[in-house]
């Protein structure tokens, strides 16, 4: 990672403390049997997480595809591991197909997700996190 002159924490701590709570929200679903508003939730943990590693570096995220969120981590000088990137990727494809009525061929998209599939998104999401919180810690601490 490149050191910068400056961090701007507070604008990071909002977003990941949003991220917490869309991570709080898709374990919630999950446990009631919303599994494809978990997998959604959980993506948009990810999501919100990474745009505040963005924010944080004076990077200032647009969209919400998590590869290309990944490519402007990676353009800003941050590492990301490959398993990190996966996670990204699996992550992303919940943004539609989990919430609209008309992605899948046939029947709603609640019909198309299951326990498993929210377990493995909200694992997901939570390695994401760490990672972000992995990435904020060093960066912190190259300019402490």
């Amino acid at each position: 990672m490149s050191g910068r002159a400056s961090l701007d924490g507070e604008e990071y701590g909002r977003w990941r403390a949003e991220a917490e709570r869309a991570l709080r929200g898709a374990r919630l679903q999950a446990r009631d049997g919303l599994h494809n508003w978990a997998c959604f939730a959980a993506e948009q943990a990810a999501q919100l997480a990474v745009k505040g590693l963005l924010h944080g570096i004076g990077s200032g995220p647009w969209g919400h595809d998590l590869v290309h969120l990944g490519e402007m981590v990676a353009e800003g000088g941050i590492s990301l591991p490959a398993d990190t990137a996966d996670r990204m990727r699996r992550l992303g494809r919940h943004y539609i197909s989990a919430r609209y009525p008309d992605a899948h061929p046939s029947g709603p998209a609640g019909s198309h997700y299951g326990e498993a599939d929210a377990a493995e998104a909200i694992g997901d999401a939570e390695a994401v996190l760490g990672f972000v919180d992995g990435a904020w810690e060093e960066l912190r601490g190259q300019t402490g």
